[in-house]
């Protein structure tokens, strides 16, 4: 973790995906939902490669992605031609080749543009996502059935490469004027730790170190974390990460069994985005005061193990437990309605 500009205080942001077919409302939205922290939204009802491991796939070696499947393909073909292209690039400097078409990228544009535009839009931070090494690595096959990160080339190819989009990102959103927040989405670290995790410790750190030195050595940015389930937070608090964002709604108690960890971790200057507004378990009969008290529950058990209330709120973000894209729209609604009413209760 390096300096930082400090964050405000209880402010909100979102995850990233949205289930609305029109930009500019989605845009809308988030301008009321999350003014100081607003989130690049990703489009994924408008076109499937919007979602996080399609999105990822250009720039990277050996991958193709089978339009009709929807999944990516590990092309055996070329790969040494390939990954001497990849690595060219990547010692070159060459970012843009690391870019994110318009594409996979519906938004992206737009969003920069109304910052651009509207000095009350994100008046001193914008948010940038991208899926993590780990759960992409996981989540792509090769055609023996193991994943990327069991081969050393395509592993060290996976993680320079996104960190590569990372860092394009970053330098998009400083050319507005704002600090970049980039976050690393890791859905696929949710039951790390678990026997049926293919993945060690070592492994995950190396990745995540990696990619923070990446996106860190191009200019001013604040990196974060997104893991939807439970996970070992000890070790997330160890990554260099600048924000941690967790479920707090689905995994408060499991959460707080990290106290020392939490603890160093805030001591550092770090920051807890907590996921007060639940998403998939959306019922709509949740109420703002309802959420304040999973926070003030979570404040008071860290408390109760000697971590000063005053330094937790103080470095606390809000959010919606993850991204709202798999929703329909008019829940979607109405948890980024309720976001807004949750921070003004706690602030």
């Amino acid at each position: 973790m390096v300096t930082m500009k400090t964050l405000p205080s209880l402010a909100a942001t979102v995850i990233g995906s949205v289930p609305f077919p029109d930009v500019n409302q989605a845009l809308d939205l988030l301008a009321q939902a999350c003014p100081l922290l607003p989130a690049w939204p990703q489009m994924v009802r408008v076109r499937p490669r919007e979602g996080m491991v399609l999105q990822a796939v250009d720039g990277l070696p050996g991958l193709e992605v089978d339009e009709a499947g929807g999944r990516i393909r590990v092309r055996l073909e070329d790969r040494e031609k390939t990954l001497t292209e990849f690595y060219e690039r990547f010692l070159g400097g060459d970012l843009e080749y690391f870019g994110l078409p318009e594409e996979v990228s519906t938004g992206l544009a737009p969003f920069l543009r109304k910052a651009e535009k509207e000095p009350d839009f994100g008046p001193d931070f914008l948010k940038a996502q991208v899926i993590g090494p780990a759960s992409f690595g996981l989540a792509v096959r090769t055609p023996d059935e193991k994943t990327l990160l069991d081969d050393p080339d395509l592993k060290d190819a996976t993680v320079k490469g996104l960190g590569a989009k990372a860092t394009w990102l970053a330098r998009r959103i400083r050319a507005t004027g704002r600090t970049p927040i980039i976050f690393f989405d890791e859905p696929g670290l949710a039951g790390f730790g678990s026997a049926f995790s293919p993945l060690d410790r070592d492994q995950v750190l190396d990745l995540w170190r990696q990619a923070n030195e990446i996106v860190r050595s191009d200019g001013e940015v604040i990196t974060g974390v997104h893991i939807c389930g439970n996970t070992d937070w000890g070790m997330v608090t160890q990554a260099g990460f600048d924000v941690i964002n967790f479920d707090a709604f689905g995994y408060l108690e499991q959460f707080l069994l990290y106290p020392a960890d939490i603890g160093a971790f805030l001591g550092r200057g770090g920051y807890v985005a907590w996921g007060l507004v639940p998403t998939l378990g959306f019922t709509g009969r949740e109420t703002a005061d309802d959420l304040v008290r999973v926070l003030n529950a979570g404040i008071a058990g860290l408390a109760a193990k000697g971590l000063e209330p005053d330094l937790i709120r103080r470095q606390s973000l809000i959010t919606p437990s993850c991204g709202t894209g798999p929703l329909s729209e008019a829940v979607a609604r109405a948890v980024h309605r309720l976001l807004p009413q949750v921070v003004g209760r706690l602030r």
